[in-house]
């Protein structure tokens, strides 16, 4: 299975899933409100990696903050409606991404130049 959008292609074959381990709204009947503020923490875990995501904003857009553990530098690429946005994870493990706009979104997480890991990949979430 391959994801598309403006300016990427991603392959899914290679990738290891995450799935989440701690949301406080359910994911089921979940619907963005736009201009009301929000603050939301999600826990993704794979075998070996966990994120840890902050999303706060208000309006069309959020700000991402986030945590990989164990820490490492990495590539965090964000999936969503109007493509993707790519940010970098510093060896602490921690990145951020301002304006991603309310919807779908999904990260795909690119571990150190350095390995030979498969990326590890979320579930689509909405935000």
């Amino acid at each position: 299975m391959a994801v598309s959008g403006k300016d990427y292609f991603v392959s899914t074959h290679d990738a290891r899933p995450a799935e989440v381990v701690s949301d406080p709204l359910p994911s089921a009947g979940v619907s963005a409100v736009r201009g009301a503020p929000e603050w939301r923490q999600l826990s993704f875990r794979a075998s070996g990696l966990t994120v840890e995501l902050e999303i706060t904003g208000s309006g069309n857009y959020r700000r991402l903050l986030g945590q990989l553990i164990p820490r490492q530098a990495a590539v965090v690429e964000i999936r969503h409606a109007e493509g993707m946005t790519a940010v970098d994870a510093d060896v602490l493990g921690r990145f951020s991404a301002e304006l991603v706009p309310l919807g779908q979104i999904s990260l795909r997480c690119r571990l150190g130049a350095e390995t030979d890991q498969s990326p590890v990949m979320t579930g689509w979430i909405v935000i």
